[in-house]
């Protein structure tokens, strides 16, 4: 059956009835019902009755194994590795995994940076990715200046890494004078003007 995520179905095992009990067949659909607040994991047992003619009801044991497909390394990856399709795949999390923070669409991930390495197999989760750095250091960018209409581009050099939207530390190639400026592409920052 498909759980509320759905990325994650569950799967319910029941244990046979005892092969002795002699229950009278059933014309109406049989009714399964679970005990009030229980949580659809793990061991539980269920009710299931007839309405019928001849009613019964009997009480089955039953595991709930779930599993869940999420994004994993499809090969071993480093650290500031840029996701690109072939380095990843979906794969099915059976029972036990955890797979807490996961992604379930490749979509997701393409072209991210991974902040730590990863073996074949593992996971990719939220709290690994960042957004790539496309201004590094010492790099040659423009800096503009944007009040309306009228725009003041300049010349200048990146003092620290960024990624599209972050705040990185750029020196003026006029002044001299190091400003903070968003990355806005990967030549052009913007000191925002107050």
């Amino acid at each position: 059956s498909a759980a509320a995520d759905p990325a994650e179905t569950s799967e319910v095992l029941a244990d046979s009835p005892d092969p002795r009990l002699r229950l009278p067949l059933c014309a109406d659909p049989l009714k399964a019902t679970l005990p009030a607040g229980a949580r659809l994991s793990g061991r539980l047992t269920v009710e299931v009755s007839c309405t019928g003619q001849q009613p019964w009801r009997l009480y089955l044991p039953v595991r709930i194994q779930s599993s869940r497909q999420v994004v994993v390394a499809a090969r071993s990856l480093t650290r500031d590795t840029i996701l690109a399709p072939g380095d990843v795949r979906v794969a099915t999390l059976g029972p036990g995994v955890t797979g807490h923070g996961s992604l379930a669409d490749p979509a997701q991930v393409i072209g991210q940076r991974l902040r730590r390495s990863l073996e074949a197999g593992a996971p990719v989760s939220a709290g690994l990715l960042d957004a790539p750095l496309i201004v590094r250091r010492g790099q040659q960018v423009t800096l503009e200046a944007l009040a309306g209409n009228f725009a003041v581009r300049v010349s200048g050099v990146a003092r620290s890494d960024g990624a599209l939207g972050q705040l990185v530390e750029v020196e003026n190639g006029s002044s001299g004078k190091t400003v903070q400026a968003v990355v806005r592409s990967e030549r052009t920052v913007e000191v925002l003007l107050r």
